[in-house]
């Protein structure tokens, strides 16, 4: 390992003037737990910042994470490599421990410093920031970067939303049958007194901005995790009021929604948070927060967009944009995003790069293919390991086809497997489901069993990824 710390340290020497206008920089910007609820994509929240870097680059309207968890999602977009390769298959432990031979894996920063980039993270990319203390949190990958930002992430005000046991004080006391500790800890919502300016993520955007603005001797890949909307969903209360509660939607459930559902996935472990929350008629108040912390996210990338308008640099930058993943509302009867269903896999992507005509993408793409994107974008060609493909194609043109799906997994054997308008889903028992998103957007009717299936489905069952057979054993359920 100390040998390949040096290696990487040794390839972050700063290049020649004219060696760095030749390469554009680099601003990624993640959000943790965002939804395709953005107005861009149709949505109801406000989101004027996303919205204004999705009409002056890429959006991607069909790109899926690899897997619907945090620490997964983000090992998988960073490295290029789905976690049937990589065994980081749930948001618990750190990647570089998960295989033997995982500690020399390369990232895409590490593969941008080869490059002769400067790496530079603030917030949480990995699984976890930096954080404050003396030495960097390890799940924040340091090797990664050359600089990391020493700071907090989201915002504060959970205590103001907690009761003596630290349960969510909503709940009254009352476990209302949920049995995993995170969810009678984390669901909190309402505005705090903490002003926008002395947030964690405002601050970490503030240091974005400081970053952009600096005198570069060399190509930069500056990537700004912004915590919220993740868990506690705390904002402003100027945010709030963008959404007075009697306006706000919880989203539609058919009385007979589960019907034709595997007995697999009917429920999991929110699966009773939901129904809590709808007896104590705090459902509404729910996604009025979750809505208000996207508002205050968005206020937090147009912070970091501004300081790029501002750059004598702009030209020659490259601004990405994901959610890791998608976030269910009571859809199914769950409040968080593990399954397979489009509402929890399903998010932002946005690509803003020079020589690209903006505008939208519907081609299904898969977070795998941000590294060899950005890989092919700062000038080199894409190693061979790599799992994904590169976007280039659609960035010239939207409509260019695509022979590759997006392929989903959550936990070992359990994928997804979305082509055009098609999710194809197939658990670990072998129960299936096949949704036409055309037709049917949310996912309501299972079309397993109609004529239509026997077609689409070999079609897209030889996509589905090896499962190594020792990892079938760990199909443990996880939360963060």
């Amino acid at each position: 390992m100390r040998t390949f710390c040096l290696l990487a340290l040794a390839v972050t020497l700063p290049l020649s003037a004219a060696a760095s206008e030749r390469q554009p920089h680099i601003v990624m910007i993640a959000l943790d737990d965002l939804n395709n609820w953005i107005g861009a994509l149709g949505g109801p929240a406000h989101t004027p910042n996303i919205d204004r870097l999705a009409a002056s680059g890429r959006l991607f309207t069909n790109a899926y994470c690899v897997t619907p968890a945090c620490n997964p999602s983000r090992v998988a977009l960073l490295t290029g490599l789905r976690p049937e390769t990589t065994g980081q298959y749930e948001n618990e432990g750190n990647f570089r421990r998960k295989r033997q031979g995982n500690d020399q894996l390369l990232t895409l920063p590490q593969r941008l410093q080869q490059l002769g980039y400067h790496t530079v993270s603030a917030g949480k990319i990995f699984h976890q920031g930096r954080g404050t203390g003396p030495k960097p949190n390890d799940l924040s990958d340091p090797v990664s970067w050359n600089e990391q930002y020493v700071g907090g992430t989201g915002t504060g005000g959970a205590q103001a939303y907690l009761d003596e046991k630290g349960w969510a004080k909503w709940l009254h006391g009352d476990d209302h049958g949920i049995s995993n500790p995170y969810g009678l800890r984390s669901p909190l919502w309402g505005p705090i007194d903490e002003r926008k300016e002395d947030t964690a993520d405002w601050k970490m955007a503030g240091f974005c901005a400081e970053v952009i603005a600096r005198k570069h001797d060399q190509p930069y890949f500056l990537a700004a995790g912004i915590f919220r909307p993740h868990a506690p969903l705390l904002a402003p209360k100027e945010f709030f009021d963008l959404y007075p509660l009697d306006k706000v939607l919880v989203p539609y459930v058919p009385p007979d929604e589960f019907a034709d559902i595997p007995g697999i996935a009917r429920e999991n472990w929110s699966t009773p948070l939901v129904r809590a929350m709808q007896q104590e008629g705090e459902w509404q108040r729910a996604v009025q927060a979750y809505l208000a912390c996207i508002s205050y996210a968005d206020a937090c990338v147009g912070r970091i967009l501004d300081a790029i308008d501002r750059s004598p640099d702009r030209d020659n930058t490259i601004v990405i944009l994901w959610g890791d993943h998608g976030w269910q509302l009571g859809h199914k009867d769950r409040w968080e995003k593990f399954s397979l269903w489009k509402q929890g896999t399903h998010s932002p992507l946005i690509i803003r790069a020079r020589g690209f005509t903006p505008g939208p993408s519907a081609r299904a793409v898969s977070f795998l293919d941000v590294t060899p994107t950005v890989l092919e974008l700062a000038g080199t060609s894409v190693p061979a390991e790599l799992e994904g493909t590169s976007l280039t194609p659609q960035l010239r043109d939207p409509a260019a086809k695509r022979e590759k799906p997006a392929v989903v997994t959550y936990l070992p054997g359990n994928n997804s497997v979305v082509f055009e308008d098609w999710n194809y889903i197939r658990y670990a028992d072998g129960s299936e489901e096949l949704y036409n998103h055309t037709v049917d957007p949310a996912e309501y009717t299972n079309l397993m069993g109609k004529p239509v299936a026997e077609k689409i489905t070999a079609l897209l069952r030889p996509h589905l990824p090896v499962t190594p057979p020792a990892d079938l054993t760990r199909n443990v359920r996880t939360n963060d």
